[in-house]
């Protein structure tokens, strides 16, 4: 059976065991890999589908229908212009189903993860599965998977991303897989499910683009230009440094260190945090009490130019039998997160936006803009609490839940406030500015390269940035993620840092002053205190490093990048383009230079400004 139309033509065998996504523009084929059908049943049984029949729904449509332990899933095919989209069909005794499986093209291949700021992987390395959740560090941070042919390229947009998820593997025989992965919610697939695939040209900004382009449609993107009509006091972020203070209450002067800031020529920053914005309880982070700056002292920062925010820690309370925590499906509260001996529980989002909205009038009316902890990246969930006023007598469903996160970001945004937070989601790309965690820029024989994903679709409408404690000068936090060998993200290495904050056209990141706690062990809850001080060698490095990249993130920080491209094939040397022609080439190898035609000699682990810029 074959529908199509000018661009595009699907293929499907009688029985629907292999079907085919033909780009007739690029010719470039797609196959089904079966062994990506995967699904699990709400008992832990996990398999794959196994297709049974094909059934024409109409002029460019098709269903085709699978069973796994007896039961009977549907998933229809829909072709459009320029996309396929697929549906499946509301399936209740299941709790996870691909949608629509991996589609594979002919020959060589390459797949774009949307890790923190994206990854490009060509498939090597050591075999393992993984399944990337819609939120964490090591989660996705767009609802979207790409892959790279030899003539074109394939976007996968989940279109329903609420309960979702992306199964990526390598088995022993050197088979490779990316599919989505729709979750049960509230125990079952009670709700249809959509996931689109559009072919494109083989490149990671294509893809991007496309990508962007449905973002756009959706009406979920809404650009700096726009924002700062609302907010005129965004247009403070460019060309601004991003200070980290730390968490901890440090026995300095807050206030004249920021004069000695001031001093070095960094006449805007983003400070935070100057205090803490959560529930009440007492305890301490390193053996010291969380850092509280007074009013006063405030003050007296905002009157040099700065901007403040507090940190805002509500998903989780301190102490033992609230009757707003968040429960899990066995009526039990989640724990969250443990300090030294003290225990963190999570609460249900239905007191966030009230919390915001009284902090806001009163104890943080002060600060200028907010920074969130984990709201927009680890707290999307289920609540199965029966006594919470938001879902009284019924479990909150993660797309509830969602909206609640929402309207507590757009709290902030309705007081005229910038807002951040930990993690980039762009399932809330309307509700914050600023999302962190990005990878360290590692190339060659690393499994998973960097690539500026979240820039190319987002660059002039958010930014993306380093987790707090990863500061240009700050090597206290740092991992390996996947078996150590796919990729790495920490703080502490200036120079290749701001090398990609500037390839990014993103904001210079440094932590000049101030007190931190770090775990003894990763294994471990105690802590100990570290400080930062403005005049520590590796600090005015930092700082010297980070002036250039401010200076062109206030020319370039606003735009939409248009282009991204490797130079190298180790992926050590790349280059980006912005909408006003700024061109922007890195190198990030450590040791050895590399010669740029029309542009000259690019240091080890440095950036610049291309001729025609």
């Amino acid at each position: 059976m074959t529908i199509q139309n000018k661009s595009i033509s699907l293929e499907l065998l009688e029985n629907g065991k292999q079907i085919q996504i033909i780009d007739r523009i690029r010719n470039q084929k797609w196959t089904l890999d079966g062994q990506s059908l995967l699904c699990k049943l709400p008992d832990g049984k996990q398999g794959c589908l196994s297709p049974v029949s094909i059934t024409r729904k109409g002029a460019g449509t098709v269903e085709v229908n699978y069973q796994f332990n007896g039961q009977t899933v549907n998933i229809i095919y829909k072709l459009y212009e320029n996309f396929i989209e697929t549906t499946l069909s509301a399936a209740t005794n299941f709790a996870a189903l691909a949608l629509p499986g991996s589609f594979e093209p002919e020959g060589t291949k390459k797949y774009l993860l949307p890790i923190m700021q994206g990854m490009l992987w060509d498939t090597r390395g050591k075999t393992f599965e993984a399944r990337y959740r819609y939120n964490g560090h090591s989660g996705v941070s767009m609802a979207m998977t790409g892959c790279l042919g030899e003539s074109g390229g394939l976007l996968t947009a989940a279109e329903t991303y609420d309960d979702t998820a992306w199964a990526v593997g390598k088995d022993k025989k050197g088979r490779s897989y990316v599919t989505n992965m729709q979750e049960s919610s509230i125990g079952s697939i009670r709700y249809d499910r959509k996931v689109r695939l559009y072919p494109t040209a083989p490149t990671i900004t294509a893809i991007a683009k496309e990508y962007r382009s449905r973002v756009i449609e959706r009406g979920r993107f809404n650009p700096w230009k726009e924002k700062i009509i609302e907010r005129p006091a965004l247009k403070r972020l460019f060309g601004s440094l991003l200070c980290f203070i730390g968490y901890c209450q440090d026995d300095i002067d807050y206030v004249q260190e920021c004069k000695k800031l001031k001093s070095m020529g960094f006449d805007k920053a983003f400070l935070f945090p100057l205090r803490f914005n959560t529930y009440p309880g007492d305890f301490l982070m390193g053996g010291y009490p969380a850092i509280n700056l007074d009013k006063k002292q405030t003050q007296a920062i905002k009157d040099l130019g700065y901007d403040v925010a507090p940190w805002t820690w509500i998903t989780e309370m301190l102490g033992q039998g609230a009757d707003s925590f968040r429960r899990d499906a066995n009526g039990q509260p989640c724990k969250a997160w443990q300090i030294d001996d003290k225990i963190w529980h999570r609460m249900c989002s239905e007191s966030f936006q009230k919390h915001q909205q009284k902090a806001n009038a009163k104890a943080m009316s002060d600060m200028t803009w907010n920074h969130f902890d984990v709201l927009a990246t680890v707290h999307n969930d289920e609540c199965y609490a029966t006594n919470h006023q938001s879902h009284l007598g019924r479990p909150l469903s993660r797309t509830q839940d969602r909206e609640l996160i929402r309207n507590t970001l757009l709290q902030d945004i309705k007081d005229n406030r910038t807002v951040s937070s930990e993690g980039f989601i762009d399932a809330y790309s309307m509700e914050y500015d600023i999302g962190s965690v990005l990878a360290w820029p590692q190339y060659g024989p690393w499994e998973y390269w960097p690539i500026p994903l979240t820039q190319l679709v987002y660059h002039d409408s958010m930014i993306h940035t380093w987790w707090e404690v990863h500061g240009y000068n700050d090597s206290h936090f740092g991992w390996h993620w996947g078996n150590g060998t796919q990729f790495q993200y920490g703080g502490g290495r200036a120079k290749i840092m701001s090398a990609m904050d500037a390839l990014y056209g993103g904001m210079p990141f440094v932590f000049p002053f101030g007190a931190q706690y770090a775990w003894k062990s990763r294994s471990s809850s105690e802590t100990f205190l570290y400080k930062m001080r403005i005049n520590d060698p590796e600090t005015m490095y930092a700082l010297r490093l980070a002036k250039p990249v401010a200076k062109l993130h206030a020319k370039i920080g606003m735009l939409e990048m248009t282009d991204f491209e490797f130079l190298s094939d180790d992926g050590y040397v790349q280059k980006t383009i912005f909408e006003d022609g700024t061109e922007v080439y890195a190198n990030f190898l450590h040791g050895n230079s590399q010669y740029i035609n029309g542009i000259g000699e690019l240091l080890p682990e440095s950036w610049i400004v291309g001729s025609r810029s």
